[in-house]
């Protein structure tokens, strides 16, 4: 009776409220979750990573990379599987922030028990300000846990057909567009000034490396030639930190020669990200990287991975195609 009483109060009332909002959210998370499992085509582009690592074939994939845009358009799965036979995905999404680094990390380890991870560092410096950071961590823990606040755009697919049917290729996106960066190399001067990394940037990066060791994964910090993003401050502090947490820091803004990039044809916007031609020789530079590093398993040939070889030659396809 008491009970029965306490409903009919406006608290009891609210209560009721709140359990049954409660109750839609923790159902629709599931429906909506369960619906961009099935076709990964009605979501927006930056969350389909997020979905398509959960969707291969469990504890396949060797390395994990995450990162903003500049992971997507610099590192090419298919080029370290048809050279090393390098079993990789490329976790990236547009804009990622460092609350979704964790997040996706946490989702891959879920399904996948890859040696390495690499991390491309941009969002290492992508703060908006104490209050717009708290608030995107307050984002983050709501997307984690009630997807629906993610994925709440995939009724516009539903209602107008698949939009965002993009081919990637292990997470990476092809584009071949050209526009010139014209500053060189000079972007990178040698210079003692160290760029400042936000503190809850710091709390965040102490995460994933925690996450990472838990899980058995070497965690690898990876700068890809980006003038627009990258200066020798910015090099100074992650070259720092890593030598701080005892963390391999590979830049490849200082190798640029050796890489072989050409900043009238590998570029895609003036000097934000690479274009295919870029991404391929950052691929062969971090596979010969990866090769010497050691450890990662050559899995061509094998009846598990019968599935990268179909993928091998989509993507050959595609680089005859773009050749034209």
């Amino acid at each position: 009776m008491q009970v029965f009483k306490f409903f009919q109060t406006k608290a009891g009332k609210n209560t009721v409220f709140f359990l049954l909002l409660f109750a839609l959210i923790v159902g629709a998370s599931g429906q909506i979750t369960y619906a961009s499992m099935q076709n990964d085509d009605l979501l927006q582009s930056r969350n389909k990573s997020l979905i398509q690592i959960q969707k291969e074939p469990k504890n396949s994939i060797d390395v994990i990379v995450v990162g903003d845009s500049l992971s997507y358009s610099a590192i090419s799965p298919m080029q370290l599987w048809e050279t090393y036979g390098i079993s990789s995905y490329v976790c990236g999404q547009y804009g990622q922030k460092i609350q979704e680094t964790y997040t996706m990390l946490e989702t891959a380890f879920a399904h996948q028990k890859p040696s390495l991870v690499i991390m491309e560092t941009n969002p290492m410096f992508r703060v908006r300000g104490r209050t717009e950071e708290v608030k995107s961590t307050l984002e983050e823990q709501a997307n984690r846990y009630f997807p629906v606040f993610r994925y709440h755009n995939i009724w516009k697919s539903y209602l107008f057909g698949p939009q965002y049917c993009e081919q990637d290729y292990k997470g990476f996106i092809v584009r071949s567009e050209v526009q010139p960066y014209a500053g060189g190399d000079t972007y990178m001067q040698p210079t003692e000034e160290v760029a400042p990394i936000n503190d809850l940037i710091l709390a965040y990066m102490q995460k994933i490396k925690t996450l990472c060791e838990e899980n058995g994964a070497q965690l690898i910090l990876v700068s890809v030639p980006s003038p627009y993003n990258y200066n020798y401050k910015r090099h100074n502090a992650i070259a720092t930190y890593a030598a701080q947490q005892d963390l391999t820091y590979v830049d490849m803004n200082l190798a640029t020669e050796e890489i072989g990039i050409d900043w009238e044809t590998d570029c895609r916007d003036n000097g934000d990200h690479l274009n295919l031609n870029g991404a391929q020789k950052v691929s062969a530079y971090l596979g010969n990287y990866l090769h010497i590093y050691g450890g990662l398993k050559d899995h061509r040939g094998e009846d598990a991975y019968k599935s990268w070889e179909q993928e091998a030659k989509a993507y050959d396809r595609m680089l005859e195609q773009q050749a034209k």
